[in-house]
């Protein structure tokens, strides 16, 4: 087999759909006609479609290996425009995109306020997120790509059960502002969706943090995507030596780390054969006092047994009799089967 380039998967899991070509990628099928649907490698776009929708537009699919585009549904179409053309302008350059990409250690940065071009209404606090990142490989360098759709605060009428711009619900119902009934409708301003796209690039490594975006202010993003390529493979030569410095910082702490464990295991070690000696010797001695309390138990009968000698035949018997009965309530253990069940100690361990 050729030998696997960055991001080509090289495992697969129960569930896992198999990439057509060399890598996921966008597939080239653009769209003649306004309801055509532009396919990818990992499905089309009406995965985006069949999930459901948030009370402000944004789509939220069930799937979640699909490219990172956080779009509404009437922007979803050019999203995949710009993505699948920017795919196109690095594959030029010899670098590619990968949708949902399968290769461990990266990470997709998830989309926050974004300088408030993505601040949405309080209602609506939870984004759609891939489970895994879009990312383009420039050399051995990934840099993470997220296309969404920025937000723009406007005067808001709520109808029917939901809000509608000022200028759309006048013209869906022109009496809603009479004069003459003084029927006015309160306004309040929210933040909607502004059909303006986003490219947002980002370093998908979790030691090294970076990320820059292009919006549609001035210009769509289809026509910046030349200096977004140069921009990127520029950005790629800076990243490359941080990242490189990363992950020697990431092994020298690591080796630290595993010092640091060392040390810790053996101390924990020679603690536990510390306290195993202990306990052994504190076990030993209590042998040993019971061997001498039994000591004294015995000298003590035999005395009596030797001085009863002198004694009559009736009296001794009686005296006899009351020792083996006192040797039986005071039945002890035999030393030598304690000493056999006491537990040696380990070896002392070294200083």
């Amino acid at each position: 087999m050729p030998k696997s380039q960055p991001g080509d998967p090289v495992e697969w899991r129960k569930g896992d759909q198999l990439p057509s070509k060399t890598g996921t990628e966008l597939a080239e099928a653009a769209p003649k006609k306004a309801g055509a649907r532009r396919t990818m490698v990992m499905g089309s776009l009406d995965s985006f479609t069949s999930g459901r929708v948030a009370g402000d537009g944004y789509l939220k699919p069930a799937k979640r290996n699909l490219p990172d585009l956080v779009v509404t549904e009437p922007t979803l179409q050019r999203a995949a425009s710009v993505l699948l053309k920017l795919a196109n302008c690095f594959r030029e350059t010899n670098f590619r995109i990968s949708i949902a990409c399968g290769e461990s250690g990266f990470t997709r940065k998830a989309l926050g306020n974004e300088d408030g071009r993505l601040k949405r209404s309080a209602f609506e606090t939870d984004v759609w997120a891939p489970a895994r990142p879009t990312i383009v490989f420039i050399g051995e360098v990934a840099i993470g790509l997220t296309v969404y759709e920025a937000t723009v605060e406007k005067e808001m009428v709520y109808l029917d059960g939901q809000y509608w711009p000022v200028k759309e619900a006048k013209e869906l119902k022109p009496g809603l502002w009479d004069r003459k009934s003084k029927t006015f409708y309160p306004r309040s301003t929210q933040r909607v969706a502004s059909k303006r796209l986003c490219l947002r690039a980002y370093s998908p490594y979790g030691r090294v943090d970076w990320a820059h975006t292009w919006t549609e202010d001035k210009v769509s993003l289809s026509k910046q995507l030349d200096g977004i390529v140069l921009a990127l493979v520029e950005r790629s030569k800076i990243l490359g030596p941080q990242i490189a410095e990363a992950d020697r910082q990431a092994a020298e702490e690591r080796k630290r780390w595993d010092a640091e464990r060392a040390i810790a295991t053996a101390r924990y070690e020679r603690s536990l054969i510390i306290q195993a000696r202990e306990d052994s010797l504190r076990n030993l001695l209590k042998i040993i006092d019971k061997w001498s309390s039994d000591r004294k138990l015995q000298d003590f009968f035999d005395d009596i047994s030797t001085h009863s000698a002198d004694m009559n035949g009736e009296a001794r018997a009686e005296l006899l009799a009351k020792v083996e009965e006192a040797k039986c309530l005071l039945a002890s253990s035999d030393s030598i089967e304690a000493l056999m069940s006491w537990v040696s100690p380990p070896p002392k361990p070294p200083d």
